[in-house]
């Protein structure tokens, strides 16, 4: 049986019953492919910065640089699709994304990475817009429903299933694998991509304009990448001392401000303003819309890094519980739908965001102890919330808008989508390095200067052994972050509540108000951190303070003690020195703990230094890209011990340890 278009103007010609199967079987597979895309980026953020030796603001433009390719040229894309054909841009876009996908897993560097995704990303911006297009022209109006409604179920399962392959993925490989496995399905798809549309049907519209808004693609992508920069390298190392970095930033603006400009003038504009000019329903709509993308880097970023670095839970499991979260929010969408039918949606989309908010709160009470039974209630009450949201909340952008504009509209969701999570993505990132630099620099010193010598003594090998990504301090992210976001959504929540109606210059005020109140709470959970002000922990027992707790490397002294058996082999390197700044890799007994340190008694490279030249070894340290390291395993440099220190280590390393038995 033939799939006709029903006098829907551009289609040329019916296709067979089979041959439709297989056009949307390709629409499915790709829609399918951008979402694992988006679900498995999450959990591998954290094995990228470590086999990259990379840091949280350079890693994070693997995302973002895919985000802004993918957003400033989208809504050109489809007008060029209007124009030249859908089915010629949905082969160029997969061809593209596929080929730059393949290519990121054998990529060497974090630049290079990060240039294979500008490419990926922009792949997408031209194959994404047309599967709706398609998917509506080859089954007509009568059967449009059922074809959206399957492109939307494949974008579903893909962030399902998604997170449990990645996970799986990452505990049996590495990151490179989420790209590598996809290999298979991007070849399948540009195979049918070419061979079920071929290459005499463009599925061009007749009549569309073929002048196109380069300047205003141009100008909304410069933007992006001008604001998204600032954001990210600002606020982290030195760069607010960097005038190309200042330059960048406030060129971002400018362009910001050159394609609003344009957008007023050009006759064919990417974007009519006029729709939020006309409507301030359609504004407040869309500033909501915006807003809950830009909160979700707490679960999509934030959330995965610290469940597996912090509460050391497999990436398999991490993905279990995202897809429970994904899985929620499918399953509450069409119930939203309904009641947005039945109640004003208004009421629907402010109920999801509070339900969203009420999530992110619960987070506050994951420690460093907490399972997965104890993320998982937060998980569920935030999939809710957003399935509570989306639905109502599209209506009413397209309630609002003209007849003539639906397409427009359409193609709006994604550039609010895509802009609002890079923009939120690069501000909870900075947060993330800032908070981790502050505590290298900040609470460590005023550690050193307000705490007793042993404490402070105690605090800096903590720092040295890797207390940035230590347990506690990721927890203490984990609720900064859960603060910061939810006062973003926050902007949301106040633009979806019916009757509400505030200006912009109180849209304004209500921002600053919520951010406030975030940066009171952080400062309020910053004054509980080792070292931060107010902290009482670490006293010497006078003036009412509590005696130091025990602290070992890495923040492992805050979990709960497990018993293990005692080691046969008798201790050789005894207590002291080795004891406090050693075995916390290395082992009371210097036998080596897996993962950590190797097994000082047989080490050659021990046996063959004099107490002079361990001294200068441990002085110094080593790096795990050294040529002579042979584990691949960092050493940290202890040169900031006393020379006194330094010298009862490297005796007890060469009389305990290195000394023949």
């Amino acid at each position: 049986m033939a799939v006709a278009s029903n006098g829907e103007p551009g289609v040329e010609a019916p296709l067979s019953a089979g041959r439709a199967l297989l056009v949307m079987a390709a629409l499915l597979l790709a829609t399918a492919m951008a979402s694992l895309d988006s679900s498995f980026m999450p959990l591998a953020f954290s094995d990228m910065i470590e086999d990259l030796d990379s840091s949280t603001n350079q890693i994070v433009w693997v995302a973002l640089g895919y985000l802004v390719a993918a957003t400033g040229p989208m809504l050109l894309a489809a007008r060029i699709a209007d124009a030249f054909g859908h089915a010629r841009l949905f082969q160029a876009g997969t061809t593209v994304y596929s080929l730059a996908m393949m290519a990121c897993a054998f990529a060497p560097d974090v630049p290079e990475l990060i240039a294979l995704r500008l490419v990926q990303g922009f792949g997408m911006a031209l194959f994404l817009p047309t599967t709706f297009t398609i998917a509506t022209r080859i089954f007509g109006p009568e059967r449009r429903g059922r074809a959206l409604g399957w492109l939307q179920s494949a974008n579903a399962l893909g962030f399902i299933f998604g997170p449990i392959f990645a996970g799986w993925l990452l505990d049996a490989y590495d990151w490179r694998a989420t790209f590598s496995s996809r290999i298979p399905l991007a070849l399948l798809i540009i195979v049918l991509a070419f061979g079920s549309l071929g290459l005499r049907r463009p599925m061009a519209l007749p009549g569309a304009s073929r002048r196109f808004d380069l300047a205003g693609a141009l100008y909304l992508t410069l933007a992006m990448s001008g604001v998204l920069y600032g954001c990210t390298q600002l606020p982290v190392e030195e760069n607010w001392r960097d005038p190309w970095s200042w330059l960048v930033f406030v060129a971002g603006f400018v362009f910001a401000w050159l394609f609003l400009r344009h957008e007023r003038r050009t006759p064919e504009p990417l974007i009519d303003l006029g729709l939020f000019a006309r409507s301030a329903e359609f504004t407040r709509a869309a500033v909501a819309f915006a807003a809950m993308f830009a909160s979700l880097p707490l679960t999509l970023f934030v959330l995965p890094i610290v469940l597996i670095n912090a509460l050391e839970l497999r990436a398999w499991d991490v993905g279990l519980v995202m897809a429970v979260s994904a899985l929620f929010t499918t399953l509450m969408s069409p119930v939203s739908g309904w009641a947005s039918d039945r109640f004003r949606p208004e009421i629907m989309s402010s109920t999801g965001a509070l339900v969203r908010g009420t999530g992110y709160l619960m987070l506050l009470a994951v420690t460093v102890d907490t399972g997965l039974a104890g993320v998982l209630p937060a998980l569920i009450v935030i999939g809710i919330g957003t399935g509570l949201f989306f639905s109502p909340n599209n209506a009413l952008l397209l309630a609002h808008a003209p007849p003539e504009r639906a397409g427009m509209v359409s193609g709006l969701f994604g550039t609010l989508r895509q802009s609002g999570y890079a923009l939120g993505f690069a501000l909870i990132a900075s947060l993330f390095a800032v908070i981790q630099r502050n505590f290298e620099l900040g609470w460590v010193f005023t550690a050193l200067a307000g705490l007793p010598r042993a404490r402070a003594e105690q605090l800096a090998a903590v720092f040295q052994a890797g207390g940035i990504w230590s347990p506690e301090l990721l927890i203490f992210i984990l609720r900064v972050t859960a603060l910061a976001c939810t006062a973003i959504l926050g902007l949301s929540l106040l633009n979806s509540l019916p009757r509400l109606r505030l200006s912009w210059r109180r849209q304004l005020g209500a921002g600053a108000l919520l951010a406030g109140s975030a940066l009171v709470g952080s400062f309020a959970l910053g004054a509980r951190m080792p070292g931060g002000v107010g902290s009482t922990a670490g006293g010497d027992g006078q003036g009412g303070r509590s005696p130091p707790a025990v602290v070992a490397p890495f923040g492992m002294a805050s979990r709960s003690a497990v018993s293990v058996a005692e080691p046969a082999v008798a201790m050789t390197a005894g207590g002291g020195a080795f004891s406090q700044y050693c075995a916390g890799c290395h082992g009371a007994q210097a036998q080596g703990l897996p993962g950590l340190g190797v097994d000082l008694r047989t080490s050659a490279f021990v046996r063959g230094r004099d107490v002079g030249g361990l001294k200068a070894f441990l002085r110094v340290g080593r790096e795990s890209a050294s040529p002579d390291s042979r584990t691949g395993r960092a050493m940290p440099a202890f040169g900031w011990l006393p020379e006194a220190t330094l010298d009862e280590l490297a005796r007890q390393l060469r009389d305990g340890v290195a000394s023949p038995h």
